[in-house]
């Protein structure tokens, strides 16, 4: 896990470069182990922790594109969109692993105080704020920097600090930066997949040791331990590349059937409590789930090789364990 977000490369040293492999990323399994030690502690201080790095990170996007806006030059636009659609597409598809945090939201609803009213604006409020921020980011870096440049480039945002300023300081600052967001990412995603793994586990459909939760803090510590170690293992033995590629799929697909599942229960259950629903039915779900299609196919082959094979363990799994002890499945016999 090469902290890249926002410019910032680990030394060679100590991390290996996206595309090689064989050596062992030790600051990525710290930053999982660091994010786990927050989440232990319970639901309360990991969201401090989580509200302080957050407020670091936005800080270092503005600051970035205060300093950058400086270098901006209007050829750099032109031509806007050199490898077209497709282009779009592939980036998109690629970075799509990015917005996986408003899903892990949603699985914060039992832990909130008022979840029908707050988790609705939290999520939309969210989605507005970080991709006008992502958006302001990638105009002002592309304009400082002319596109072709950031081509192999994984320290991009900070080189163009450097260029721009004639100094270090402000790359070095951005790096900081970067830690912080990568810290904030790892604690939220491992936050809303513990979260998730504990209702599969309160279901049936995975081993109650995942629904176990400790008495002073109620956090789920078995939970979170397994799924910590096991993503920081990935994440130290597995090319950031690759493993962001797999995340995307992945969250395509979920968000996929999200948009199936609303028109599938408008027509199934339109009794259902709702305290959201969402507009023009079916058309933006058939639009969302077209978009996940679309960007799904932009992604490379052993990416879809990959997701198959995690597909069919999960098929497996599911036939095997969870199928005959879901609480549905007992409640129908």
């Amino acid at each position: 896990m090469n902290c890249s977000t926002l410019g910032f490369t680990i030394p060679d040293v100590l991390a290996a470069p996206p595309g090689d492999g064989g050596v062992f990323n030790l600051p990525a399994l710290l930053v999982v182990l660091l994010a786990m030690a927050f989440l232990l502690g319970g639901a309360k201080e990991s969201a401090r922790a989580n509200t302080v790095m957050v407020g670091v990170k936005i800080a270092a996007l503005i600051l970035f594109c205060g300093v950058a806006f400086t270098g901006i030059r209007a050829g750099n636009y032109t031509p806007f969109m050199p490898l077209g659609m497709a282009g779009v597409s592939a980036a998109g598809a690629t970075l799509f692993f990015s917005y996986i945090g408003f899903d892990a939201a949603s699985t914060a609803g039992e832990e909130a105080k008022n979840p029908q009213r707050d988790l609705p604006r939290a999520i939309m409020l969210s989605l507005i704020i970080v991709t006008a921020l992502y958006c302001l980011v990638a105009a002002v870096a592309v304009g400082a920097l002319p596109w072709k440049k950031f081509s192999g480039s994984e320290a991009a945002l900070a080189s163009i600090m450097k260029d721009v300023t004639g100094q270090s300081f402000w790359a070095v600052l951005l790096a900081a930066g970067a830690v912080v967001a990568i810290a904030s990412v790892v604690l939220t995603v491992l936050y809303g997949q513990t979260r998730i793994l504990f209702a599969m586990s309160r279901d049936g459909l995975v081993p109650k040791v995942f629904s176990t939760v400790h008495a002073r803090t109620g956090a789920p510590r078995a939970n979170t331990v397994i799924v910590s170690l096991f993503c920081g293992v990935l994440a130290a033995a597995i090319p950031l590349g690759q493993l962001a590629d797999a995340t995307s799929i992945g969250t395509l697909f979920a968000f996929a059937l999200v948009n199936i599942a609303v028109i599938v229960l408008r027509r199934t259950r339109p009794t259902m409590p709702r305290t959201f629903r969402v507009p023009l039915s079916p058309l933006f779900p058939l639009i969302g789930f077209a978009l996940c299609l679309w960007m799904m196919g932009s992604l490379q082959l052993v990416t879809w090789v990959v997701f198959g094979a995690w597909m069919a363990l999960g098929l497996v799994l599911y036939f095997a364990y969870g199928l005959r002890r879901s609480r549905l499945a007992t409640a129908e016999k």
